[in-house]
């Protein structure tokens, strides 16, 4: 038995002396590697500063080739400046094989609107290609935004399509947004020169001199954590508010975006530059004037109960009690209809409206009016209709706010209706 415990002992000791050893051997190679580390890094600043003391301008190229293999030695290469990614789709299926219906089922519009509206883009979204790899196309770009706003999908699914890095394929959407701002939101989102076939179209629907219908739609963010209250809406969600104003077939004529809050659309809507134009007379070119009754009505826009009525806004009566009130809000209804359907359209077209912008804040308002724009060539061009330069007109200069309270304007849009009621309702 003592003999077996010593035996132990011996065993113990033996390992002990082992494990020592291979913690010294360990020691002496980690200080060898660090030393050996230390002369290279010394041995490179010595060639680096040979070369950099070259007597004379030949004399340094003949060192720096006769150094170079040296140098090269000492260089860890990389292994890639971009991994690679395949584009097989984009060049060999989208460009090669596609058809208009292909192109107006994923990007909202034809294969010719589409070139067009590059064409139109291009002094803004193309790049120079560099020595590491060439500038991805004007086209690309241009398709990974629309794909981006009309399909709800997220950049990891995006980037593979395209063949584009997560963060190439989020800043290629952020630039083309803001291209589509800067370059055709004040050419495309307004009133065209001729307002008469706006107001023929809603005199058809039963109100005459009106050029637009308002209304307003929420459309979902993701705001910043520290900044969330202010966007928070009277649903308990976060979203911002597009105000915007169509003509009888749809197109916007004017949108304007604004912090949604716990404010109603009437609060966004008395703070609008379209507001204070309509006010001032200016929004409509010449601003077009009938008289009934001896009432002079001025160029109308309609709006649900939700908004205050005015001398040129037209509200529905909100308790209607007379045959004639009745039949106003019939009439009024199936007229401002327009507004609501190019909502849908417009968040049907474009899917991303309908989810949250998982974006920062300050590209909230790029995206919403890139859509807006985008919807309009849709609409007014058909897919194939005029060019994109068209529709321009001069930029009114807006008024100050009216000085007129709520009554005051209450009180005049309470006459205009009541003398246009009588012109709604003898058509009935």
């Amino acid at each position: 038995m003592v003999s077996i415990t010593i035996l132990l002992q011996m065993i113990l000791e033996v390992l002990h002396m082992m494990i020592s050893s291979t913690e010294a051997l360990i020691e002496v190679l980690t200080q060898y590697l660090h030393l050996s580390r230390r002369r290279r890094e010394r041995r490179r600043r010595t060639d680096l500063q040979a070369l950099s003391h070259a007597p004379s301008r030949y004399n340094r190229r003949a060192s720096i080739r006769a150094w170079a293999p040296v140098i090269a030695a000492h260089t860890v290469p990389r292994r890639w400046w971009v991994k690679d990614r395949s584009e097989d789709w984009w060049d060999n299926t989208v460009m090669a094989t596609w058809i208009d219906e292909d192109w107006l089922k994923n990007f909202r519009m034809s294969r010719a609107t589409f070139f067009e509206l590059a064409g139109t883009l291009r002094h803004r979204l193309e790049r120079q290609n560099t020595r590491i790899r060439p500038s991805i196309p004007v086209e690309k770009r241009l398709a990974i935004t629309l794909w981006y706003l009309a399909n709800q999908e997220y950049f990891r699914n995006l980037r593979h399509q395209f063949g584009v890095g997560l963060s190439t394929a989020f800043i290629i959407m952020k630039e083309g947004c803001r291209a589509i701002l800067e370059e055709l939101f004040k050419k495309k989102v307004c009133l065209p020169n001729e307002v008469g076939s706006i107001m023929d179209g809603f005199a058809r629907m039963g109100f005459p001199n009106c050029i637009g219908a308002l209304d307003g739609s929420h459309i979902p963010v993701a705001p910043p954590a520290q900044r969330a209250h202010i966007y928070k809406n009277r649903k308990g969600g976060h979203s911002i508010l597009l105000q915007g104003a169509v003509d009888h077939r749809g197109r916007f004529i004017d949108a304007e975006i604004g912090k949604s809050g716990r404010n109603h659309d009437s609060s966004v809507f008395r703070s609008s530059k379209l507001c204070r134009a309509m006010d001032g007379g200016v929004f409509v070119p010449g601003n077009p004037t009938i008289t009934v009754n001896g009432v002079t009505i001025p160029p109308l826009m309609l709006a649900d109960g939700g908004y205050p009525i005015r001398g040129w806004l037209m509200t529905p009566f909100r308790s209607p009690t007379a045959h004639m009130e009745k039949v106003f809000n019939k009439r009024h209804a199936k007229a401002r209809v327009v507004v609501e359907r190019a909502f849908g359209r417009l968040k049907s077209r474009w899917s991303c409206l309908t989810k949250r912008l998982r974006v920062k804040e300050e590209d909230f308002t790029p995206i919403t009016a890139a859509c807006v724009v985008l919807h309009n060539i849709c609409e007014e061009k058909g897919h194939l209709a005029e060019s994109l330069g068209a529709g321009d007109i001069p930029l009114l200069p807006v008024p100050p706010p009216d000085v007129l309270s709520d009554r005051r304007h209450k009180t005049r849009g309470e006459r205009v209706r009541a003398a246009l009621m009588t012109v709604v309702c003898n058509e009935e």
